[in-house]
């Protein structure tokens, strides 16, 4: 009786009925193009299998279309528009190897292709909202490499089958877990997918061997799970705006990047003062602890050092951030100052570049010796912009030997701190170009960005070396430039170093 009443609807025209599901309709509407906006669901089976040709816009004029069902059809063509409305689409075999760019679909809530070509989850993924789940045939994603579900904000599934997983762990969490099979991942980014409270589905991913990238910032994960030391190819760790997180037990073995930023409930982070004091195999080479007040704190606490401020607190975790480094290392954490103890410092006095003239001394020694570059900026500084942006140039002898791109400092939760660590030997990559004797000059400028709104507190410049060792600088002239003598004599003096080693 309900397809009478459907029927009736537009008993000539089927593309102006609300439902089609009747095989010789449906492709009536697929192919010729009648489909209005009607039409609110399809269902495609048809008495045997069969190809259908589709128009690129098949779809164009059917605006209200809710669910798309495909049980049968196969079909040729490439669609580039689906309609806005969509909550339910189902394709079985669905041809292409990704979704379209503009597959916009904001209010889709599930989407289920099985046995289809895709191989790229690319683009297509990134606006989809609403989606509460996904379903693929795993063995035709086996070989996908990427997967970017960035604000996907109701994703609560991903799909699974019974596959074997490369992560042999004891762990319940772990174990509960099927396993998706995507032996060749290497990137996995779930920005913002605030719907994912845990991170136990990671293991379903049957990635560990292979993972390099991921991305968790801005999701509602309390603690991650111990799983994670068993990704041993991670390298970058991103986990800025999970406001919930409390805690890291363990960390992948090979982590290189760590974002934690804004992570304000986060108090623990397994092994972190170890790994910071050389006591532990892992090197992290850069982390951002911007906003984690109750991390510094717990920090400070290890180092059993009473304070009573955030300059305090962080006066007394530069030794432990420089104690042990051996190679290059940065961090941004809270704090307000350069430590006094920095031999080279000077406080924003209304230009935009510092410059340090530093002697080094004859008694030098190039091994386990670094330089140690911190700048502070202040939140009452801001100007229109909490972000603070600069740039280093590092010349020995009149020769640019190392520039760091724009780095970042956020100060609209409060005062913050960066602090950079590089030691001499990494300064001098071009191979075949021989360390200077001592005594020589190092200049490090200090730049901020012309589009940095909010200027630098202050900087400073110290030289890291072994305890027992004696001094071995000091600071001839700290002064202002302008940025036209400081970018040009950057590129004069790189194009001095590129031009000698040519002629070596």
């Amino acid at each position: 009786m309900g397809k009478d009443i459907i029927h009736q609807e537009s008993p000539r025209e089927p593309g102006r009925r609300s439902r089609l599901w009747f095989h010789e309709d449906v492709v009536e509407v697929l192919t010729e193009n009648t489909g209005t906006s009607q039409v609110e669901g399809i269902m495609v089976k048809l008495p045997a299998t069969d190809e259908i040709f589709l128009s690129r816009k098949c779809f164009k004029k059917m605006k209200n279309l809710k669910f798309f069902i495909n049980i049968n059809a196969r079909y040729c063509g490439k669609v580039d528009y689906y309609p806005e409305q969509l909550r339910f689409l189902y394709w079985r075999e669905y041809p292409l190897h990704s979704l379209p760019s503009n597959f916009n679909l904001k209010k889709l809530v599930q989407l289920n292709m099985p046995f289809s070509s895709i191989s790229n989850l690319g683009e297509g993924f990134k606006c989809l909202h609403n989606l509460k789940s996904m379903n693929f045939t795993i063995y035709q994603l086996q070989k996908l490499k990427k997967v970017d579900l960035y604000e996907c904000q109701n994703l609560i599934t991903l799909p699974a089958n019974k596959a074997n997983s490369d992560v042999n762990s004891d762990d319940e969490e772990c174990r509960e877990f099927n396993n998706v099979a995507l032996p060749w991942l290497r990137e996995f980014d779930v920005t913002r997918c605030s719907s994912l409270s845990n991170t136990d589905f990671l293991v379903s991913l049957d990635c560990a061997s292979s993972l390099k990238r991921l991305n968790l910032s801005g999701s509602n994960i309390v603690s991650l799970s111990k799983c994670l030391s068993k990704f041993i190819c991670v390298r970058q760790l991103y986990l800025g705006g999970c406001r919930n997180l409390v805690e890291i037990p363990q960390l992948p073995p090979h982590t290189k990047f760590l974002d934690v930023r804004d992570c304000v409930s986060l108090e623990r982070i397994s092994n972190l003062s170890k790994i910071l004091e050389g006591e532990e195999s892992q090197m992290i080479e850069a982390m951002d602890l911007s906003n984690c007040r109750r991390l510094i704190e717990e920090l400070v606490k290890e180092a059993n050092v009473i304070v009573n401020d955030d300059y305090q607190a962080a006066e007394a975790l530069f030794p432990l951030f420089l104690t042990s480094q051996q190679s290059k290392f940065t961090i941004r954490f809270p704090g307000s100052e350069v430590p006094k103890w920095f031999s080279c410092q000077m406080d924003f006095k209304g230009s935009q570049l510092f410059e340090f003239c530093i002697e080094i001394l004859e008694n030098f020694k190039w091994e386990n010796t670094g330089l140690a570059l911190c700048v502070a900026v202040d939140q009452k500084l801001q100007n229109n912009s909490p972000i603070c942006s600069f740039e280093v140039f590092i010349h020995i002898n009149e020769v640019g030997v190392s520039r760091l791109l724009p780095q970042h400092v956020d100060s609209e939760g409060s005062d913050h701190v960066w602090l950079h660590y590089i030691p001499f030997l990494e300064m001098w990559r071009p191979a075949g170009y021989k360390h200077p004797l001592p005594p020589f000059l190092c200049r490090v400028i200090i730049s901020q960005c012309s589009y940095s709104k909010t200027p630098l507190k202050s900087c400073g410049v110290h030289l890291v070396m072994s305890p027992n060792e004696n001094v071995c600088m000091k600071l001839s002239r700290a002064d202002t430039l302008t940025t036209e003598v400081s970018n040009h004599h950057y590129k004069v003096s790189y194009y001095f170093l590129t031009s000698r080693m040519k002629n070596e």
